[in-house]
């Protein structure tokens, strides 16, 4: 009797209790003693998963090198038209750890100029260089892109003349699909936009202020022909005309 006494204040004060633990421990010791096993069935439904990862990973991997092939050619012939000629444009793909995105660590690559090698995007490309890039990567990928806002600042660095006209023609193709901002200071690729604001500093009160107009039909005439340099000149405003008929007339590339 006493020993049963021993055992309830030991196990939780009951018989109920006592009987609980008994269960508990009876579980415990056959997990310990199964343990082995139960280690060699995870480490075979480990490797059944790593094969399959494998598996897919490789898929993946075929999938992506077609693409990437696909896709540099085509952002390269966008460059040659966005005023890069002779400059190419690759996908690289190395092999890493699987993660949740695949076993591939991709690399966007850049040559700018006939002759150089080419060299990661990210240590090479000017703002300018970017966003001519970003410009043809959207052109390429723009039907099945789902960003609905894209912002190009300074795409018109190094350009001029006919290669404006192009960026320009360029980014309203792109508009044609999602909402395009152009910060620009090229009257030939502002020509090309179908809504225009003017950005300006002004001072009032001793303290300098960001201003920003919307234009309508004439003031956008009167900014373009001021970007062309001549604002109180016919010759100026007729050329802004021009330029702005020129833009809404789709010529072929």
């Amino acid at each position: 009797m006493a020993t049963y006494q021993k055992i309830k204040r030991k196990y939780g004060g009951s018989v109920a209790a006592a009987i609980e633990t008994l269960e508990t421990s009876r579980t415990r010791l056959k997990d310990l003693r199964t343990r082995t096993e139960q280690v060699a069935a995870l480490d075979a439904e480990a490797a059944v998963l790593r094969a399959d990862l494998e598996k897919r990973g490789v898929a993946l991997r075929k999938k992506r090198k077609a693409a990437s092939e696909e896709l540099g050619e085509a952002i390269t012939g966008e460059l040659e038209f966005l005023g890069f000629p002779g400059s190419s444009f690759s996908v690289e793909l190395t092999p890493r750890e699987p993660l949740a995105d695949g076993m591939d660590h991709v690399e966007f690559g850049f040559a700018p100029n006939v002759g150089e090698a080419m060299r990661p995007l990210r240590l090479i490309a000017s703002s300018g260089e970017i966003s001519r890039l970003m410009l043809a990567t959207k052109a390429v990928l723009a039907e099945h892109d789902r960003m609905p806002v894209l912002v190009f600042d300074e795409i018109d660095a190094n350009l001029g003349g006919e290669m404006g006209h192009a960026v320009g023609r360029e980014l309203a193709g792109v508009a044609t699909r999602h909402q395009v901002v152009c910060i620009t200071h090229l009257p030939q690729v502002a020509a090309h936009g179908t809504i225009h604001q003017a950005v300006r500093k002004v001072v009032r009160d001793g303290r300098t202020f960001t201003q920003v107009d919307r234009l309508e039909e004439k003031a956008r005439i009167e900014e373009l022909a001021r970007m062309l340099g001549g604002s109180d000149s016919r010759a100026a405003l007729a050329h802004a005309v021009e330029m702005l008929a020129h833009a809404r007339r789709k010529i072929p590339r």
